[in-house]
């Protein structure tokens, strides 16, 4: 069972004001993205807290964009593998990412479809893994061509796979990214679930 189209449900009463006033003052069909720790989940409903004070509860339905993430070495990028990477231009000219994210079988596809609307990078295939006197180097192909990425020594890799029920549990961190439409709850694009204590996975 996976997970998508999670709705903002509802704000608790005890909620500080800070946030809450956040969230209503945004723009009509302005993105919203938010990182928390998951409280509990029950009966479709999960209770986020995204600082202390403050939960929200926010509805699951049926359907593709979730992911569980964990974290992975450099050293399990392998060629075959369907990845997006985090990049930026270099000095030199070049591409150098700090955070490449691998998909799993099943959570690619929906990785790829979310990339225009969402904030995700587009998935490529690697096609080579190689080294150079800066450190590792990804050889990845997109539909439109090739693309050569350098990655940080301190780049962080994670691996993601389609979500199930049982990724919901107290103490997991949860990043979600979806818009909010005039007069209406928050339609949610996209989101993560990550262990405890592995910090905020990436969308």
């Amino acid at each position: 069972m996976m997970f998508s189209n999670l709705r903002f449900f509802a704000l608790v009463p005890f909620c500080l004001a800070g946030l809450a006033t956040t969230l209503a003052a945004q723009p009509v069909g302005d993105d919203v993205r938010i990182s928390g720790t998951v409280q509990k989940f029950e009966n479709g409903i999960i209770s986020v807290s995204p600082s202390t004070g403050i939960v929200l509860r926010i509805r699951f339905d049926a359907g593709p964009g979730i992911h569980s993430m964990r974290r992975a070495k450099l050293s399990d990028l392998r060629t075959g593998q369907q990845a997006s990477v985090g990049a930026r231009s270099s000095t030199s000219g070049g591409m150098v990412a700090s955070q490449v994210i691998i998909y799993e079988q099943g959570a690619e596809q929906a990785a790829g479809g979310a990339g225009a609307s969402g904030p995700a990078q587009p998935v490529g295939k690697i096609t080579d893994v190689g080294t150079s006197n800066e450190g590792p180097v990804l050889s990845l192909t997109y539909a439109e061509g090739e693309r050569k990425v350098s990655l940080l020594k301190e780049a962080m890799v994670w691996i993601a796979r389609p979500a199930s029920a049982q990724d919901i549990r107290p103490g997991a961190i949860i990043t979600i990214f979806g818009r909010k439409p005039q007069g209406g709850e928050i339609n949610v694009i996209r989101a993560s679930i990550g262990q405890a204590g592995g910090g905020n996975p990436p969308l």
